[in-house]
């Protein structure tokens, strides 16, 4: 078993080492979270590894597909409501899978956070977290080692209220703690 697995062309610049550590949680928040997830699972499915949505409620089947995920190696959890019954899915899901993409409840402690990321260590997975709030700031329960906080700062193929989008600029901040000081990049991206 590898100790990483690959990551889009365009984020490993932005990635610490440019590959997704097995073991290592990345939290993607802001405007554009959920396609800035999705760009960071896609490469490892295409390259064989399977990926768990849990709970995540924004997720699109075509986004992930025009992101480029892989969907025949994609399953689609949904928990119910119950924080106890959600915890013992994600442990569960974490047994048979190489990536997970949680959103994650508001009920959820930040001990029930520490045991699922304990798990995810041991097991070697890659936990990619989704947080779609507004907020200027991620305030995730979770000890992410990367942080991609999105904005979006101009879209592309509007012309004078008519056209198709056909890509926005995102500025995404890097930190977390396993990044030594936090960066900024802008990404041209799809989706």
């Amino acid at each position: 078993m590898s100790h990483s697995l690959s990551v889009a062309k365009a984020l490993q610049p932005i990635i610490p080492d440019g590959v997704l550590m097995r073991g290592r949680t990345v939290l993607c928040s802001g405007d554009a979270a959920m396609s800035m997830a999705l760009l960071v699972v896609s490469a490892a499915t295409q390259d064989g590894s399977w990926l768990a949505v849990v709970g995540v409620s924004d997720f699109g089947l075509m986004s992930a597909c025009e992101q480029g995920v892989a969907l025949q190696r994609t399953v689609l959890v949904t928990p119910t409501d119950n924080k106890k019954d959600w915890i013992s899915t994600v442990a569960a899901v974490a047994d048979g899978f190489d990536v997970m993409m949680l959103e994650v409840p508001r009920d959820v402690s930040e001990s029930d956070a520490r045991r699922i990321q304990t798990r995810i260590q041991a097991r070697r997975n890659v936990l990619v977290l989704v947080e779609t709030s507004r907020h200027t700031t991620p305030r995730s329960v979770f000890q992410p080692d990367v942080v991609l906080h999105t904005a979006t700062t101009k879209w592309d193929g509007i012309e004078c209220g008519a056209g198709y989008v056909q890509s926005r600029h995102i500025d995404v901040t890097v930190s977390g703690r396993r990044v030594p000081r936090a960066m900024q990049h802008v990404l041209q991206h799809v989706g």
